[in-house]
């Protein structure tokens, strides 16, 4: 059975300015944060299920849309909030498809990020 560890969200980001600046922003809200910068490192993880799953849809090795489609599919870990994020136009649909809870725009607003972060968590 794996670990839940209430306070920790779990980011899926490569891009190594975006990452940091997310793993700043939920430190700083009081989140434990566990940072994987590709698919294969994400799902070779240690058994932790975080509260919220923030995944990047365009990842180097492979689609963030996958992770979620297969989150979503699991009966243990399909009510764990996910959030995407993109530049990509369509990104918003993308997450929608794949029954993400929540779409963040990247270039984000830092206050519309960490808000988005708390409504995923209260619901």
């Amino acid at each position: 059975m794996p670990l839940l560890i209430e306070k920790t969200i779990c980011v899926v980001e490569d891009d190594p300015d975006i990452s940091d600046l997310i793993v700043y922003l939920l430190t700083a809200l009081g989140f434990s944060v566990v940072h994987y910068a590709t698919v294969d490192a994400f799902e070779h993880r240690p058994p932790v299920v975080p509260a919220l799953l923030i995944l990047d849809i365009m990842l180097p090795d492979g689609s963030g849309l996958d992770i979620c489609r297969r989150w979503k599919a699991d009966q243990d870990t399909q009510k764990i909030p996910v959030l995407m994020m993109s530049a990509h136009s369509e990104g918003k649909s993308l997450a929608q498809d794949v029954c993400a809870d929540g779409f963040i725009s990247k270039p984000f607003d830092i206050d519309d990020f960490t808000g988005k972060v708390q409504l995923s968590l209260a619901s």
